[in-house]
């Protein structure tokens, strides 16, 4: 693991600033249609494509998209 890893996982382990973030910095028009109510964050856990399982490797998020 890197060592900056830690820090980026504790920053974005919080809903305000994963909404903030992606509110402020990505550009994509279906932003403005998620409701930030409902992130929920999810197991990083997941298996590869050769079938190797990976565990808590990656931080991952849920959010329900309203209506467009």
């Amino acid at each position: 693991m890197l060592h900056y890893d830690e820090g980026y996982k504790q920053l974005f382990a919080h809903p305000r600033i994963v909404k903030d973030l992606l509110q402020g910095v990505v550009d994509v028009p279906v932003v403005a249609n998620l409701d930030f109510g409902t992130l929920e964050r999810r197991s990083g856990s997941y298996v590869t494509d050769d079938w190797r399982r990976r565990e808590g490797g990656d931080m991952v998020w849920r959010v329900r998209v309203g209506e467009t």
